[in-house]
């Protein structure tokens, strides 16, 4: 589904509204405690991101780049001879 700049401005303004009317109605030791809990949940969500990221890192790290013929520039496998054009490969 896709919205345009102006559904989603108002969304975001909507949001912002019913926020304001809950936080109205905690006590100030409520805001604090819910303030507390969404600060930790953004730490666990960025932990959690840093870790993908990480993870991610390692795995294309470790994934061998694709070799190429010097001669036709095909995409080969292994071996010692281009299975496209013939010539032999550079080890």
């Amino acid at each position: 589904m896709e919205y345009s700049r102006e559904e989603i401005e108002k969304m975001i303004e909507k949001a912002k509204a019913d926020l304001e009317a809950t936080l109205s109605k905690m006590t100030p030791e409520e805001r604090a405690e819910a303030e507390a809990r969404a600060k930790k949940m953004i730490e666990e969500d960025n932990a959690r991101t840093q870790k993908l990221i990480e993870d991610a890192a390692k795995l294309t790290s470790r994934a061998p780049s694709p070799k190429f013929c010097s001669n036709c520039g095909a995409k080969v496998e292994g071996g010692n001879f281009c299975e496209y054009c013939g010539s032999p490969l550079n080890k």
